[in-house]
């Protein structure tokens, strides 16, 4: 039987692939370099912060009511955009709020226990996945596919790098691929894992057929864990149409669970663009 969890989150979240530090356990805390920034969004924050603080001084400048309200708008605006994903941001670091490492540590936990065989991280990204599922499974060898691709900072030297700054370059390895046509036969692999992956897939419009493609690999008994925007209209379709689509995927049967019935979220956390609408869907072939 195929066991399969797939973890979905709805349009415009901002878990993972535009946060902060990756980082990959305790002993990476003292790594410098296991601290993996996404530069761009420190870059974003950097310009945002500079621009409000020049929004601010221009306030002093001695003109008209009008001019003052007009900077006064701009500068509620800057600081909106700022302060919410610099809010994120903290509470996705490990010195914050630490929930990178709870949505990470849920997604491998529900692989189930006692993993064995080889495993597939699609679109590895820095392979802070894959060596973190490798870490907390002795018994599995596991795989990382990504493009790697200009639009991001990563590649797989970086993921080499970590796999040996953590001590599982022996069952850890990584290969350009295109999720939406694996280059691996069918029933591959024993698992696989998947965080906010599927709807970057250039190639392929519809994001459903890379979700059926990664059910491809996966030997009957297998088990997934899949983080994506299953909700979201633009890459999959209605919710129902969605799940048409799993119904179709021959699984005996799946459930859906909002991420905060799972994990306890902060208030800001629960906002749409955050973890608000993460979904956790369980199914079973």
């Amino acid at each position: 039987m195929k066991k399969t969890r797939i973890w979905s989150t709805a349009k415009d979240s901002i878990i993972v692939r535009d946060l902060l530090i990756q980082n990959l356990d305790a002993q990476g805390e003292n790594n410098s370099a296991l601290r993996l920034w996404q530069l761009g969004s420190k870059k974003n924050l950097l310009i945002l912060g500079l621009c409000a603080l020049g929004m601010g001084l221009l306030l002093f400048l001695p003109f008209g009511l009008a001019y003052k309200m007009v900077v006064a708008f701009l500068l509620v605006i800057i600081l909106i955009s700022f302060l919410f994903p610099l809010y994120a941001y903290i509470m996705f670091a490990r010195s914050g709020g630490d929930f990178q490492e709870k949505v990470y540590n849920n997604a491998i936990q529900q692989l189930g226990q006692g993993l064995k065989g080889r495993f597939i991280d699609i679109g590895s990204g820095n392979g802070v996945l894959a060596v973190k599922l490798a870490r907390q499974n002795e018994n599995i060898e596991v795989t990382g596919v990504d493009y790697w691709g200009k639009d991001w900072e990563y590649s797989k030297e970086i993921c080499e790098g970590n796999a040996k700054l953590m001590h599982v370059e022996d069952r850890v390895h990584f290969q350009k691929g295109d999720a939406a046509s694996l280059d691996f036969d069918g029933n591959t692999f024993d698992g696989a894992i998947s965080n906010l992956t599927f709807h970057e897939v250039k190639s392929v419009p519809d994001k459903k057929l890379v979700v059926q493609e990664a059910l491809r690999i996966v030997k009957p008994g297998g088990c997934f864990s899949f983080t994506d925007y299953f909700y979201d209209k633009k890459y999959y379709g209605t919710e129902l149409e969605f799940e048409e689509f799993l119904k179709k995927s021959n699984l005996a049967y799946f459930e859906m669970r909002r991420l905060k019935d799972v994990l306890p979220l902060p208030m800001l956390l629960k906002h749409p663009k955050i973890l608000g609408k993460l979904v956790l869907s369980s199914e079973k072939k």
